[in-house]
């Protein structure tokens, strides 16, 4: 089965962060972290594969020391995890790996990671194209799109949805979740999207 998720920004240090500005139940990002996991991991076994659409690490000038450990979480995930980069892995890139997305890449394959992608990545879910990108702005015209990076901002836009965990109780969204808000777009009227 394939889930889909978005902006777990996992770290250690919550200065500014998503605790906070999230309202995340959460005293301490360990907290935060063991329980997204620990959630993710009784929805997807090992056979399965996690979409996870950008940010899944902290990184910035607030954090610059937690995401070489926090990325290694993936150890911890039971399903495969399939990363689209988002503003945060593109400031490691940028900082850490002198700009070299391979080498970042490989890196993070090394770790667990299934597969690593730059800016975006289309599949089909339930035989429609669908673009996976972390921010909605660069959402693909005349197809589907899901998306993180708004955090609990906007649910829903005329083009796609949001994934990112704020919206869905820290879970994974399913593929028949996905499906069924894909199918729900021809019960609204066009007043719903603006």
């Amino acid at each position: 089965m394939r889930f889909f998720t978005a902006d777990t920004h996992f770290s250690l240090n919550d200065y500014k962060g998503v605790i906070k500005r999230d309202f995340r139940p959460f005293k301490t990002n360990m907290q935060m972290n063991k329980k997204i996991i620990s959630i993710w991991n009784k929805q997807a076994g090992k056979n399965d594969v996690i979409y996870h659409l950008g940010d899944f690490a902290n990184y910035n000038s607030f954090d610059e020391t937690s995401y070489s450990l926090c990325l290694k979480f993936v150890k911890k995930i039971k399903a495969k995890v399939i990363l689209i980069c988002g503003n945060n892995e593109e400031r490691i890139i940028k900082k850490v790996y002198n700009g070299d997305f391979e080498k970042f890449k490989s890196a993070l394959i090394e770790m667990g990671f299934k597969d690593v992608y730059k800016d975006n990545l289309q599949i089909e879910i339930d035989g429609k194209p669908v673009n996976m990108v972390h921010r909605p702005a660069d959402h693909k015209q005349g197809m589907e799109n899901l998306f993180g990076h708004i955090h609990n901002c906007v649910f829903v836009k005329p083009y796609g949805f949001n994934v990112g965990v704020d919206n869905h109780y820290l879970k994974l969204f399913t593929e028949n979740e996905i499906i069924d808000m894909f199918s729900r777009r021809t019960i609204y009227d066009e007043n719903v999207y603006n």
